[in-house]
């Protein structure tokens, strides 16, 4: 093990970008005490054309976040002097806006606990890599991170420019019933693509339109071009649902009900086929606050779901009151499913849970087979993820529901009762929100 102090002054390594003179380099600041480490890191920057920095003495990284700015941090959770969860408490007191992921060779659930942590304090929290450590390994690792976009951060100017241009637009990921496989509807998810600062995160210009007062324009573009686009579907008699996120800034306007149903009749799409997701941390937040709105929805015939459940105040008795009609189970119990007996017991609960209450569940992030078959014994009736589709585009929708049926659209197959994933066109650059 080396000293501490052998790298404790920023060791910047930067890679030219070829063809990419005019943006950004990606940056990725290492946090480890071993600097083998760090120089594995660092040859990795080499390969996919980012700025690396590494630092071993953990003290020194709330000053290198600061100067640096990085837009990933990989964080040893083991070091001596100063442990990794201090180091993520010094990263939220300093308003760390860098995604972070763990490295370390401590048992898994360790590194799920720390990392809930982090969520906790508000920081963006990334996967984690267990030590021991290979090129191809981090490689692999650091392809799933998205790494490649812009390093600078948008402004609300290059927001409003981007839907004036037509830049940000919507994706769809498919909703399959897990009792039949059918295509029963889509998520439709905002995706910024600039030409300049390429793929923006969702995590980051969503919050950037609400800080800024922009939520409202991205939710209208994107709510518009949404059904327009979904009009166009040639899908026979049966029609897809489409469920829309709604931050809850817009959920304070009386009169946003008569907005969405004019936009959705104007395209022929009907308020039934409408789901409107509700974080449901916000909704039972200020219920007084939220419920006449979500009273005028209904009334309208729009469908609303509880969206990210099961990581809010998750009251009881506000969701017997708020006129919920479905339940999104949250993407972090879906991915411990299979690996955790204590996630299987939290969505066994919420499925009988729902379905006590009248309302469907929906589970979101599911990546593969088995976890979609444990989903569809456990009762849950919808599901959507990678395993499924990523998010797409119109056209990559399009084709996704013609592959299968054309009248209905595509089907997952089951065989030999395992779900069989669908074809999709892989169109998506970023995470689901």
């Amino acid at each position: 093990m080396p000293a501490p102090n052998a790298m404790s002054s920023p060791q910047k390594k930067t890679v030219q970008l070829l063809n990419r003179t005019h943006k950004q380099a990606y940056r990725m600041l290492v946090v480890d005490d071993d600097d083998r480490v760090c120089r594995l890191f660092l040859r990795v920057a080499d390969k996919l054309s980012m700025e690396a920095t590494a630092v071993t003495n953990p003290r020194d990284v709330i000053e290198a976040d600061s100067s640096l700015r990085p837009d990933l941090i990989m964080l040893d959770l083991s070091m001596p002097g100063l442990d990794g969860v201090e180091v993520l408490r010094g990263l939220a007191s300093a308003r760390c806006q860098a995604s972070i992921c763990l490295v370390s060779g401590a048992r898994l659930d360790v590194l799920d606990s720390a990392r809930a942590l982090g969520r906790e304090l508000g920081l963006r929290m990334g996967g984690s890599l267990h030590k021991p450590l290979d090129v191809s390994g981090i490689i692999s690792f650091l392809s799933g991170q998205h790494v490649g976009g812009g390093g600078a951060d948008p402004s609300a100017e290059d927001l409003e420019q981007a839907l004036e241009k037509g830049h940000v637009r919507p994706f769809y990921q498919p909703k399959v019933c897990l009792s039949s496989g059918e295509t029963v509807g889509v998520e439709v998810l905002a995706r910024w693509e600039d030409p300049e600062m390429g793929f923006i995160s969702p995590e980051v210009f969503v919050s950037l339109a609400e800080d800024s007062g922009l939520i409202w324009a991205l939710t209208s573009h994107i709510m518009q071009r949404a059904f327009e686009e979904i009009a166009t579907l040639e899908l026979g008699p049966k029609q897809l649902d489409i469920a829309l996120n709604l931050s809850p800034l817009i959920l304070t306007d009386l009169g946003y009900p008569d907005l969405v149903e004019r936009w959705a009749t104007a395209h022929g799409i009907a308020p039934q086929r409408v789901i409107l997701e509700i974080t449901e941390n916000e909704a039972m937040r200020d219920r007084s606050r939220y419920l006449d709105i979500m009273v005028r929805f209904r009334l309208k015939g729009f469908r609303l779901s509880a969206d990210d459940f099961g990581t809010g105040f998750s009251s009881l008795v506000h969701l017997y009151t708020l006129p919920f009609e479905e339940i999104k189970i949250d993407k972090s119990f879906v991915a411990d499913l299979n690996n955790k007996t204590g996630a299987e017991v939290i969505v066994k609960a919420i499925v009988d849970l729902g379905h006590g209450l009248n309302h469907s569940v929906i589970a979101e992030g599911v990546e593969d087979s088995s976890t979609a078959q444990t989903l569809a014994q456990l009762g849950c009736d919808l599901a959507q993820g990678y395993h499924f589709c990523r998010p797409q585009g119109i056209e990559g929708l399009r084709v996704h529901l013609g592959c299968s049926t054309a009248a209905l659209g595509n089907k997952c197959q089951f065989a030999g009762g395992t779900i069989r994933k669908a074809k999709c066109s892989g169109e998506d650059h970023g995470p689901s929100l």
